[in-house]
């Protein structure tokens, strides 16, 4: 027994136990019992693997890296890092430390880059092994270089001429030097980001070419441990063969989106969001719905309520304009998209019942409700719908 249980009271030992008993029931009982989500995002790992096997059948000469920035774009962070970490990857890519962490301890173990900005200091503090940090400017290197005490893996960013991030051509020697000033800094890649890539024959992506491979050539002969080099995202994935690329980043691609100037990837998409009619009611000819009054019943009215708005990921420029599916048949959105609802004309389904299913973002890129769609009836782009899904929805892999 515990030190000091034997001697308490008889009757002071069966209650605590008693009470113990209790707890663990209650627990199991709240195990039990918790509630179903109103909203479940679904993820498909068999369109999400097809995706990552698409990119590397129609490019066997790369490598890929499976980028999971922005919650893995709305997917789920660790949900989606755990379907690909064993499949044949570069590396994963994440915007911050933060992110690289939260993998680590959610037992992901594939090496990971993290491509945005780091503090010099928690960059040569990390404790967490296979990872790799990309140099965004002079700055950062330069005080990197004289703090770091243990090995750092980095990735040399080059700009070729986006200028939000990385080292200018004219600063590239200097860059050259303070890595090797610093015997634990290690160089085992060089990177760089096309600004227009989803252009076709854009002059801004060859005027990016010509930096790029004049940059690459110095860097590779000054770092014998280079391993990597990328330039292209989804959408400059088919350059990668004239910059001299042995990687390729793939983000909204990864997750069904082609977004190249062919546009000929086969992809899927991963992600539908689902949730269901909590409410219905009739309203007469003439009646409006929602906030401001902007909608008005052209006739004899079926209006259904479904817990999902803005904050959950139904752009509030939807309002009016979009269309989710009820039995498969698109129903319109009915006046605004509240913060946590949105309201539904469903007159013309005759046979719905609260408690039905609503399918709010399809897998189908044709249906009016497809992240395509949506993004396109908004104004936006798929990557603005997608990362605006929140990260508490429950997710779950189907």
């Amino acid at each position: 027994m515990p030190c000091g249980f034997e001697s308490r009271p008889r009757y002071l030992i069966w209650y605590s136990g008693w009470m113990t008993l209790q707890r663990i029931v209650r627990r199991l009982q709240n195990a039990f019992s918790a509630a179903m989500p109103l909203i479940t995002v679904s993820i498909s790992k068999e369109n999400l693997l097809h995706n990552l096997h698409a990119y590397q059948e129609r490019y066997p000469q790369l490598q890929f890296a499976p980028v999971l920035k922005s919650n893995a774009y709305g997917h789920g962070l660790c949900l989606i890092a755990r379907q690909l970490d064993g499949e044949r990857i570069a590396f994963f890519m994440v915007d911050s430390l933060y992110e690289a962490r939260t993998l680590r301890q959610g037992g992901v173990g594939s090496r990971i880059l993290v491509l945005g900005y780091v503090r010099p200091s928690d960059m040569a503090a990390n404790k967490f092994g296979k990872i790799d940090f990309s140099i965004v400017d002079i700055e950062q290197l330069r005080e990197l270089a004289t703090i770091a005490r243990k090995p750092v893996r980095l990735h040399l960013k080059i700009d070729t001429g986006m200028h939000r991030q990385g080292i200018l051509l004219q600063e590239l020697d200097e860059a050259i030097a303070l890595v090797q000033s610093n015997p634990y800094l290690t160089v085992v890649g060089a990177c760089s980001h096309f600004a227009d890539a989803d252009v076709a024959d854009s002059p801004h992506v060859q005027a990016q070419i010509t930096i790029w491979r004049s940059a690459l050539e110095k860097v590779m002969q000054a770092f014998s441990t280079i391993e990597y080099a990328h330039i292209a995202a989804t959408k400059g994935v088919a350059y990668s063969a004239a910059v001299q690329a042995n990687v390729g980043r793939i983000g909204i691609g990864l997750y069904g989106f082609d977004t190249s100037p062919d546009g000929a990837t086969p992809l899927k998409p991963v992600l539908e969001m689902r949730s269901l009619i909590t409410s219905l009611r009739t309203i007469p000819e003439g009646d409006f719905v929602g906030y401001n009054a902007t909608y008005a019943a052209s006739r004899l009215s079926t209006i259904a309520t479904i817990p999902v708005g803005y904050f959950e990921g139904i752009d509030r420029n939807l309002s009016s304009k979009g269309a989710l599916l009820v039995h498969s048949t698109p129903a319109p959105i009915a006046g605004r998209v509240s913060m946590n609802m949105s309201s539904l004309d469903v007159t013309e389904i005759p046979t719905v019942r609260r408690g039905d299913e609503v399918i709010v973002i399809s897998r189908n890129p044709e249906d009016p409700n497809s992240v395509e769609s949506m993004a396109r009836l908004s104004g936006t782009t798929p990557y603005v719908i997608l990362v605006h899904i929140p990260q508490h929805l429950k997710r779950v892999v189907e």
